[in-house]
């Protein structure tokens, strides 16, 4: 029923006819040779026995499509760089190229910031290293630590193929923060690379985590409830329409992305993200979740941690997914993440110092 939702959106982008004719391409559509397939998934049945399969292959032509209508620059880079194919498992087999996963600026900071790259599907670029530029520009003295998955899976598959993708990208993390040996470690993310933080850093060295719209639970994304109110939000295609294209991108890109990982791993065998994060002992990490306040699925699922205390979550006026665009467009986003640093560190620096004992001298 999740990819039903959008074959009916689909459908109606591309197809008309009715009768035998139903899910037929008309002639000024966009997926010619192309029929919508008699599956469970599809709710526009035609006579050619195409599977599941196939069904995914026209999803991933379409968010190809509006990448390219939308944001050209992001697909011409992926293109470039061989990625512009959701559906491709691209993996590698053997020894392979450390510096394709992890990147490290070693400034000699007692402070790192570890930034977890998203899927590539609103950043200009392959799985690039997010907010690279943005945080070099500020002029700041912190250690640098860029990660990316190459494979598109929100870190969830190992870049061999299957599952383990968490142990090798929290392995390189902790291996990565071990020789550092900075005392204050940050997660930063957005989108796909959010959920990466959150996740890793269930099982990393990590004091605090910076997300913008953290791709979690996936399940909002996927929910035909919300795909229906997504693809179908008129207001917002006339009011926003940049915003409106943005966010169908993504949901149709949230299908391709998590049919890749349940491939992987078994849909009833994914992690819950949140579970991990609140199992971390003493305590989870500080962690603050910005989010679009007129992006839909991002407010349900910045909703779902409401009630957790060591989250704060802080709406952005923005309809976009990628709502971390707006703030850096107005100047501020480099300012923002680094407020959230400096106002945890200090929330970190206070909480030692209540559990410290008192010194000898301070004693007398």
């Amino acid at each position: 029923m999740r990819y039903g939702t959008s074959a009916l959106f689909l459908s109606i982008l591309g197809y008309t006819g009715s009768g035998h004719d139903m899910g037929r391409p008309s002639v000024s559509g966009w997926f010619n040779g192309f029929d919508f397939v008699e599956n469970p998934f599809s709710l526009f049945p035609c006579h050619q026995p195409y599977g599941f399969s196939e069904f995914m292959a026209i999803l991933n032509f379409i968010v190809k499509l509006v990448s390219r209508i939308f944001m050209p620059g992001l697909a011409k880079n992926m293109a470039e760089e061989g990625t512009f194919d959701f559906t491709t498992p691209g993996g590698t087999e053997g020894d392979f190229d450390r510096s394709k996963f992890i990147q490290v600026e070693d400034k000699g900071s007692d402070i790192t910031i570890v930034s977890f790259a998203g899927a590539a599907v609103l950043f200009a670029g392959m799985p690039q290293f997010e907010f690279r530029k943005m945080l070099n520009e500020n002029e700041n003295n912190y250690n640098l630590v860029f990660v990316r998955d190459p494979r598109r899976s929100a870190y969830f598959e190992h870049p061999h193929g299957g599952p383990g993708g968490v142990e090798f990208y929290m392995g390189l993390v902790n291996d990565t923060l071990k020789e550092l040996g900075s005392s204050y470690n940050v997660a930063l993310g957005a989108s796909a690379g959010g959920a990466g933080a959150f996740y890793v850093s269930s099982f990393a060295n990590i004091n605090q985590i910076v997300a913008f719209a953290p791709g979690f639970p996936p399940v909002v994304y996927t929910k035909p409830t919300t795909q229906l109110k997504t693809y179908f939000n008129i207001k917002k295609l006339l009011t926003e329409p940049a915003a409106y294209a943005e966010v169908v991108l993504v949901t149709l890109a949230a299908q391709l992305v998590m049919w890749k990982v349940n491939r992987v791993h078994g849909a009833n065998n994914l992690p819950d993200i949140t579970q991990c994060y609140l199992d971390v002992t003493p305590a989870p990490p500080r962690a603050t979740i910005f989010y679009g306040e007129r992006c839909l699925p991002d407010r349900l699922q910045a909703m779902h941690h409401r009630n957790i205390p060591s989250i704060t979550l802080k709406p952005i006026n923005s309809g976009r997914h990628n709502c971390a665009a707006d703030l850096k467009k107005q100047g501020i986003l480099g300012k923002t993440i680094l407020a959230e640093i400096e106002a945890g560190l200090r929330a970190s620096c206070a909480n030692r110092d209540a559990i410290s004992p008192p010194s000898a001298e301070e004693g007398v």
